[in-house]
């Protein structure tokens, strides 16, 4: 990309949460990914985000294991912190190991999503 490139064409980076991190923070951090949007179109992004994120807390519960791929964690981490918002989560340690293996595969950033809810909320209307 040209060092002149306008600075909205260039991907933004966001850090991971560290260890430590408050459940807030975690799942702040998980709205920076829309697991909807990278799983399919409005007809199947749900579903498919919502099988991956079922199966990958199956095994988890089941046997302790994550997922590798980048993809699958950070749409396991957003499948929980909407779960948390309508339902009841797994569980925090499973929200805590999602990040630290986000962590540990991205070397602690990531892409902002511009179709996340983070990145759509900047353009949310600002009340004084």
């Amino acid at each position: 990309m040209p060092d002149d490139a306008p600075a909205e064409s260039q991907p933004e980076m966001v850090a991971v949460p560290g260890e430590g991190a408050e459940l807030f923070e975690i799942r702040d951090f998980a709205l920076t990914y829309n697991g909807y949007t990278s799983n399919g179109d409005e007809a199947t992004g749900f579903r498919n985000c919502a099988t991956l994120a079922n199966l990958a807390a199956e095994k988890w519960l089941e046997q302790g294991l994550l997922p590798d791929k980048l993809h699958d964690l950070r749409t396991c981490l957003f499948f929980e912190a909407r779960r948390s918002y309508w339902d009841s989560p797994i569980s925090a340690d499973y929200e805590v190991k999602l990040v630290r293996r986000i962590r540990e595969v991205s070397g602690g950033e990531v892409l902002l999503d511009p179709n996340s809810p983070k990145a759509k909320r900047r353009d949310w209307p600002k009340w004084d």
